[in-house]
């Protein structure tokens, strides 16, 4: 599959610059072409042309290898003192991403300092099953050592599915590694939540963190919440897609990724890369409501799945402040 889209990316590269040094060659040298006689609009043709090799080199090659610091304060009901918490999702470990961008992703949550880390999911690509992809997440365990509470969840990706692309199945495209994954996050420390809820206490004051399984998977339950009596509660749920669910749950901020952010963006536009058609185009990266009591916010990722490429929609680390 990666050769596949870095084949794709090869040829739009070759279509944009041929072209352009065609014409170009032509505009100086060809005294009885066309290009000639019409230097200018052959030589607005190569710009363009040459643009458009720029923007495929920058969204595949340079852009997708950045790492923002997505800043959001939110407020929720019952929070008296600040809490801050990082959240990333969709490291998509496998053939673009590997253990340098793990290690590139940790060292920035730790010069963030907070004082919780959730990661939303899709931990793996899982899109050919030709190697044990876990290996690559070990920088992770930086997190734990540093004594900062990591919490994690699985995604689609964990359990191989990809809604309507699958051969034999409608939804589930390759092998399922969500066991894997999932044990070994745990041996490197980390928190790993199945539709199970845990009360942590930070800052003195309690906050619940919900960890709901995948929604594409069919494994999403609720049934850890009817306990829960007046405490401030985080869903982490991979897929926005839930949310309309999640609202019917007594959960103040639902976190999601699933949506790279679209991968790629265009003003006034928005995601071109939709990976479901009920999630709104305005869920696909910040903030919103869902209802007037449950807030939703979905971060763009970190990695990619398909292609390599990003535009105008970098990998990002969120510090989210709760107030």
């Amino acid at each position: 599959m990666k050769l596949y889209f870095d084949l794709l990316i090869s040829i739009g590269i070759v279509t944009t610059v041929l072209p352009a040094i065609i014409l170009l060659y032509s505009s100086l040298r060809r005294k009885k072409s066309w290009e000639y006689k019409r230097k200018k609009t052959a030589r607005l043709l190569v710009i363009v042309l040459l643009l458009g090799t720029i923007t495929l080199l920058y969204g595949s090659f340079v852009e997708s290898t950045l790492l923002i610091t997505n800043r959001q304060t939110i407020d929720i009901v019952g929070i008296e003192k600040t809490i801050t918490i990082a959240f990333v999702t969709d490291f998509q470990v496998g053939p673009y991403k590997k253990t340098k961008h793990i290690e590139h992703v940790v060292s920035r949550i730790l010069s963030l300092k907070p004082d919780l880390v959730l990661i939303g999911g899709d931990h793996v690509d899982n899109a050919d099953m030709d190697e044990d992809e876990t290996k690559y997440l070990e920088p992770l365990k930086k997190l734990v050592d540093a004594g900062i509470p990591v919490y994690a969840i699985h995604g689609n990706h964990e359990y191989g599915v990809n809604k309507g692309k699958g051969i034999q199945n409608p939804n589930f495209r390759i092998g399922n590694v969500s066991a894997r994954v999932k044990q070994y996050m745990e041996n490197i420390g980390v928190l790993y939540l199945v539709n199970d809820l845990t009360i942590v206490t930070i800052h003195g004051q309690e906050i619940a963190i919900f960890g709901g399984d995948s929604y594409w998977a069919d494994n999403l339950s609720f049934d850890s919440l009817e306990d829960i009596i007046d405490v401030p509660t985080i869903g982490l749920i991979h897929n926005p897609a839930a949310a309309w669910i999640t609202a019917k749950e007594d959960i103040d901020l639902m976190l999601s990724g699933h949506t790279h952010g679209g991968q790629i963006r265009l003003p006034f536009i928005g995601p071109l890369g939709r990976v479901d058609d009920i999630i709104p185009a305005k869920w696909y990266q910040g903030l919103n409501n869902i209802d007037e009591d449950t807030q939703l916010f979905v971060t763009s990722g970190t990695g990619e799945t398909g292609t390599r490429a990003r535009l105008f929609n970098p990998p990002e680390v969120v510090l989210l402040t709760i107030e």
